[in-house]
């Protein structure tokens, strides 16, 4: 089954995965549910620039109710955005939903910085991260005690993490968190979070071009990316880049794969401009900057309000009003 099937399959309701046993009818299946996890969807679009990282997103309104991907800047200079299973629902309990987006903002102040830098022998603050993150999700997961229909490479929540490394300069991590399962009896089954997968999107290899990387969830949109359009000279980025000579010069640096080299300005300008160009009607897009010395900036801010948690003062927030 295609993967994109497979991620519809675990849908219902206001875009929920619900995790239950067969049902002969209605009663039997609402007494069968255990938890319901709504998902961040959409595409998430990265271009670093010189001494920025633009972190760009746009929703795939898969279901009602589905989130968009999930910004949330955190301490040491980090910043992630969550996809897939982000909030977690218990029917009937009357508990508030578990947002996965605020979890990570707590967990992440254990990384200290300027650790070693991840390697295959070596942990160091991004490995900290998602190991604190798993163990956050784990508990969660072992409440699943009915098969749940993902292939084994497909993951249930995804993070992308970035930041600046004194020692390194920027980098972009993706952390792949999947699932196990055993059948400890008919039609009950044991769910185990697994270790994430660590992928480094950037830096690049030093042969291969500096520009806009993306990652999507679910997994199947073949569309084409923002970078293979600025390469097709797509009419709607022409129009973007026609706007002044310095976004013009921004977007070929970008094209020309050296966008360290493109002002930060006019790089943001240029995606602000090329998001809108291309993204579909009335699709929720944001668009965020972390700089080299970790201020972070909204150039364009979610509309979806943040989780209802306690937060500490001055802590980053992602409650603003609708456009």
């Amino acid at each position: 089954m295609n993967p994109r099937l497979r991620i519809f399959a675990l849908l219902i309701g206001a875009g929920a995965l619900l995790f239950t046993g067969r049902a002969s009818n209605a009663q039997t299946q609402h007494s069968d549910q255990e938890i319901i996890a709504n998902l961040a969807a959409g595409r998430v679009d990265i271009c670093v620039a010189r001494d920025a990282i633009l972190i760009g997103t746009e929703h795939e309104n898969i279901e009602p109710g589905s989130h968009a991907p999930l910004v949330v800047q955190l301490d040491g200079g980090y910043v992630g955005v969550l996809l897939g299973a982000v909030e977690w629902i218990e029917p009937g309990s009357g508990l508030p939903p578990v947002r996965l987006d605020a979890e990570l903002g707590h967990l992440a102040s254990i990384a200290g910085r300027g650790g070693p830098i991840l390697d295959a022998n070596e942990a160091g603050d991004i490995e900290s991260v998602g190991i604190a993150f798993l163990e956050r999700l784990r508990p969660i997961t072992s409440r699943l005690h009915h098969k749940i229909d993902l292939g084994p490479d497909e993951p249930l929540v995804e993070l992308l993490l970035l930041d600046f490394h004194k020692d390194y300069g920027p980098e972009v991590w993706l952390l792949s968190y999947r699932v196990q399962q055993r059948e400890l009896q008919e039609n009950f089954w044991d769910t185990l979070a697994l270790r994430p997968s660590f992928v480094q999107l950037y830096p690049p290899e030093k042969h291969e071009p500096r520009t806009i990387v993306e990652t999507r969830y679910p997994e199947g949109d073949k569309s084409p990316t923002l970078s293979q359009l600025l390469g097709e000279n797509d009419p709607r980025l022409a129009t973007v880049r026609e706007t002044d000579p310095k976004v013009a010069q921004a977007a070929q640096r970008i094209l020309d794969g050296a966008s360290t080299k493109a002002d930060p300005p006019a790089a943001i300008v240029f995606m602000k401009g090329a998001m809108q160009a291309t993204a579909p009607h009335g699709a929720k897009l944001s668009l965020a900057v972390l700089y080299a010395d970790d201020k972070f900036d909204w150039v364009l801010a979610p509309s979806e309000p943040e989780p209802d948690v306690k937060r500490e003062a001055g802590a980053p927030s992602l409650r603003h009003p609708h456009q």
